[in-house]
């Protein structure tokens, strides 16, 4: 894999701008130091869709694979499904995990399983399972067809020993490592548009998700465990998520948690960052819609109290500048850096936050530009 390593130094350009979804509010560029040192480290050419991190590695989920790097070396090696779309991954332990994944049948046509290793990765089974299926009847109303679904988002919650995962507009739970699911919202075969927001709140008894409805409109759900209460958040995130004249289309990527602060929530997506600081129940727009970027993900420095974010423009086959963006008072305003290359694929999909000894990295997943660590240089 290649890698490379640039220092930066000198003065940069850092433009301010206040939250809300009115861009033209920027304040002229002034010259600053470097706010950060950036590290490209392989996978370049790859499409990092998902980044997960343990003690001592970092996984990525790629369009070609399921990659993981020693957090000390971080040199890549290949876990499985060579040059094959890997969508989800739970991970038990680091040698035990449950990955979704596409392929193509004998026709060309999307075919989804999910495979289990229980060595770390040396080798994986296809298991049998019923994530996703149902019966339907063909026009005579003789015959039964199995069909299935995508497992878009895999979430392990240790405490309760309890396995999430969403489809199109489903989130089911599985106590038996994925082998049999149980439906705690929606229903397998819904037509929708990709359901990958899934998360549970560590403070509460509560698993959230999201993505995007068949009308290009955002769909947020909160489900509560203890009383299988369910909430619909779609209509208020589309508000803060969209140009509030039209209400242009959202999409909800990324749903994250404080966990000192259990109301505390931030969602990501299509049309900016949302947030509420009251478990819900009211939300208001951080980051507007700045130049129709898509906001894959936030990560909060519970040290600083700082907030990161990154986007994507949708261009899939040119380049694009990485642009990173941050906050040092809870989103209301924002100061935005752009990593000087032109060839760059820097558009952001995914991140996580890794801090040892006081060190604190940031590590983003490129449409094409593979993986980049991102460590500031300032508090």
């Amino acid at each position: 894999m290649r890698y490379a390593t640039m220092l930066l130094s000198g003065s940069l350009l850092i433009l301010t701008a206040c939250g809300g979804s009115d861009s033209s509010q920027s304040s002229p560029p002034e010259a600053a130091p470097a706010p950060f040192t950036i590290q490209l480290s392989g996978l370049d050419g790859y499409i990092v869709d998902e980044l997960q991190l343990s003690d001592h590695y970092l996984f990525a989920l790629t369009n070609a694979g399921l990659y993981r790097a020693d957090l000390h070396t971080m040199e890549w090696q290949l876990l499985g499904f060579d040059e094959t779309q890997v969508l989800s991954l739970a991970r038990f332990a680091d040698h035990h995990m449950l990955a979704g994944v596409q392929q193509q049948d004998d026709q060309d046509y999307p075919t989804f399983s999910l495979y289990e290793t229980t060595d770390g990765g040396h080798s994986w089974l296809e298991i049998t399972h019923d994530f996703g299926h149902y019966e339907t009847e063909n026009e005579q109303g003789k015959h039964q067809i199995f069909r299935t679904e995508p497992p878009f988002a895999l979430l392990y919650e240790p405490d309760s020993a309890t396995l999430y995962g969403s489809g199109y507009d489903v989130v089911a739970s599985s106590t038996d490592y994925g082998l049999s699911w149980q439906v705690l919202h929606g229903g397998w075969g819904m037509f929708s548009q990709p359901n990958s927001a899934l998360a549970v709140n560590p403070a509460k008894t509560e698993v959230w998700s999201g993505g995007q409805g068949l009308t290009e409109n955002p769909l947020l759900y909160q489900f509560t465990l203890d009383t299988n209460a369910l909430v619909e958040h779609h209509a208020a995130i589309h508000a803060v998520l969209s140009n509030p004249d039209n209400l242009s289309p959202a999409v909800v990527y990324s749903i994250r948690f404080i966990p000192e602060q259990p109301d505390a929530i931030f969602v990501t997506g299509e049309g900016g960052i949302a947030f509420s600081n009251n478990g819900g129940d009211n939300w208001q727009t951080l980051l507007g819609d700045v130049d129709f970027r898509f906001y894959f993900d936030l990560l909060h420095d519970p040290v600083s109290s700082r907030l990161y974010t990154a986007g994507w423009s949708k261009a899939f086959d040119v380049p694009q500048p990485l642009i990173i963006e941050w906050s040092d008072d809870a989103g209301q305003s924002w100061q935005r850096y752009q990593y000087p290359s032109s060839s760059l694929f820097g558009g952001v999909r995914s991140m996580v936050m890794h801090q040892q000894q006081g060190e604190l990295t940031l590590f983003f997943g490129l449409y094409k530009g593979g993986v980049v660590q991102v460590k500031p240089t300032q508090p």
